[in-house]
């Protein structure tokens, strides 16, 4: 199987999971073998992050801050989404 390509967005998702799977002793993500359930983490992440109360980190951000963080996740769900993926039971997304 050729090697994805991965855009900013999705590479830092993963990152950002991985680091916190080590943290939590949870299973990594390989960037380059991305399955099923992988992008379903990776979806369910984004929408936890993309709900309101995330997004805008409680009020605590300013607007255009929430703004860039909403198109840095829904970069990412589209570039799953680009390597043939769907989310499912996502809300926000």
């Amino acid at each position: 199987m050729p090697m994805r390509t991965l855009n900013k967005a999705l590479k830092g998702q993963i990152e950002h999971m991985n680091f916190m799977s080590t943290i939590f002793k949870k299973p990594l993500i390989d960037p380059d073998t991305i399955t099923d359930a992988d992008a379903q983490r990776i979806f369910q992440d984004i929408d936890c992050g993309l709900s309101p109360e995330n997004l805008h980190c409680d009020g605590e951000i300013s607007r255009s801050a929430a703004q860039a963080k909403y198109r840095n996740y829904m970069s990412a769900a589209k570039a799953l989404c680009d390597l043939g993926f769907e989310p499912v039971d996502c809300y926000e997304i």
